[in-house]
């Protein structure tokens, strides 16, 4: 069974998502989809596998999910 981290990554100015997403795709993250709140804003959904993640500190917006 593949365990995964799951993470949401808000993207306030969409101008400046690139390098958001490539930092977090540097790290280590895949971008799994972006749901758009307006045409500036939105939510990137990104997941990890849990060995990868496991020395990262979770966060507000961290979710776990083993599949």
């Amino acid at each position: 069974m593949q365990r995964w981290r799951y993470k949401v990554l808000v993207l306030r100015e969409m101008h400046m998502s690139e390098s958001k997403l490539n930092h977090e795709g540097e790290r280590g993250w895949e971008l799994i989809s972006v749901c758009m709140a307006d045409g500036t804003t939105g939510r990137a959904f990104l997941k990890k596998r849990w060995e990868d993640a496991e020395d990262e500190p979770i966060g507000e917006h961290d979710l776990h999910h083993a599949a």
